[in-house]
């Protein structure tokens, strides 16, 4: 068959809609691989209470996260060293990539779909890597509105260190060259510190058409047992949870369904044989499908 006939089609999917007042709320962490960083994420999530958590350098064992809950869904880059956490059971993300070292998901706000990106590239890897995984995902997305926490490893005045390094350089022309906006803020207390030095590895970066919004950005002082710091964005759009509607239709009264049908069934039937062009094909399909959910809403 051929599917091209249905492209561009509205057709009514039967969904309902779940909303929060809450701004969305984003945690952003580089867990050194750290055991008891990663048990703490749990507890400061619970204070905290994101609906989006990015994290680099998880602590793994077994192929899991150990320390946080089974019911937070979980999504990895394939070598494990970046991954988003949803700590919300309401929340329902839809994974648009895995990654050597980025994984990306989509989620919906009440007001726009947004894409969430998490990535690391350690100081020994090359980091053009690293962005050309990102690349191809925004690349595929333009005009989206998309989020990015990353630990890149870069040195740049940009997002508070005192000089520049070329690793930072790279990093700054791909955020130029793909019109990204740094969320980080200059003067920001350090997001990593170990014995006696301090850096801003961890970037938070947005797309031009999020700019819009109003974000908060900021480095937060509450423990994390990592020598990175937590970073919390929010952004003035509340979380809206789409679902589709299931019917239970094995014990259900079939009887009834198909005497609500039957009284249309006949007409859409010769509707369809007749159509002539994949548009009056497209309408007598719309017509059917919603047909079929009014009898079951019945």
């Amino acid at each position: 068959m051929d599917n091209s006939i249905f492209e561009n089609t509205q057709f009514p999917y039967n969904i309902a809609t779940e909303s929060s007042n809450e701004p969305l709320k984003i945690l952003q962490i580089n867990l050194a691989r750290a055991k008891a960083a990663t048990n703490q994420l749990q507890e400061t999530a619970s204070t905290i209470k994101p609906d989006v958590i990015l994290v680099q350098e998880q602590y793994i064992n077994n192929n899991r996260i150990p320390g946080i809950p089974q019911t937070w869904k979980t999504f990895s880059s394939s070598n494990q060293k970046a991954a988003i956490l949803i700590p919300s059971p309401k929340l329902k993300p839809a994974l648009l990539a895995t990654k050597v070292n980025m994984v990306a998901l989509k989620i919906q706000t009440s007001s726009f779909p947004i894409t969430i990106i998490s990535a690391y590239s350690s100081p020994a890897q090359d980091v053009h890597t690293t962005l050309q995984e990102i690349q191809e995902i925004i690349s595929s997305l333009p005009e989206e509105k998309i989020i990015i926490g990353a630990d890149l490893n870069g040195h740049n005045t940009l997002w508070g260190y005192r000089s520049n390094d070329n690793r930072g350089k790279d990093i700054l022309d791909f955020i130029l060259a793909n019109n990204l906006n740094i969320i980080n803020k200059p003067d920001a207390l350090p997001t990593f510190q170990r014995n006696g030095s301090v850096g801003w590895p961890d970037l938070t970066l947005c797309s031009q058409s999020l700019i819009d919004s109003s974000i908060n950005w900021e480095v937060l002082e509450e423990i994390s047992l990592s020598d990175h710091r937590y970073i919390e964005t929010t952004i003035a759009s509340t979380v809206a949870n789409q679902f589709y509607k299931r019917y239970k239709t094995r014990h259900g009264n079939h009887l009834r369904f198909l005497n609500i049908l039957g009284k249309e069934i006949y007409h859409l039937e010769r509707k369809i044989k007749a159509a002539r062009n994949s548009g009056e094909l497209n309408n007598a399909t719309i017509e059917l499908q919603t047909l079929i959910i009014n009898a079951c809403n019945k």
